[in-house]
């Protein structure tokens, strides 16, 4: 793939920010009581927080299918 080596990174650290976030909320999710109202704000974190890591997997996935046909294509 033909990405700048510093915009990977870029998206390297924002992946293990978005997990290690999601670890924490997982954590409190589980030790914490679930009778309490906030529980509700924290699942729905937790499944914000994994919507957008998904997503951000998902695109480097397309982005390298995608330049794979590409350069198919030119072959042919």
């Amino acid at each position: 793939m033909s990405q700048d080596p510093a915009w990977s990174q870029k998206r390297a650290k924002r992946m293990v920010v978005l997990m290690l976030s999601a670890c924490v909320f997982g954590w409190l999710y589980i030790l914490l009581p679930f009778d309490e109202p906030w529980s509700w704000m924290l699942l729905g974190i937790e499944i914000a927080l994994g919507i957008v890591f998904i997503s951000l997997l998902v695109r480097p996935v397309r982005a390298r299918r995608e330049e794979y046909w590409r350069e198919r294509e030119k072959d042919n």
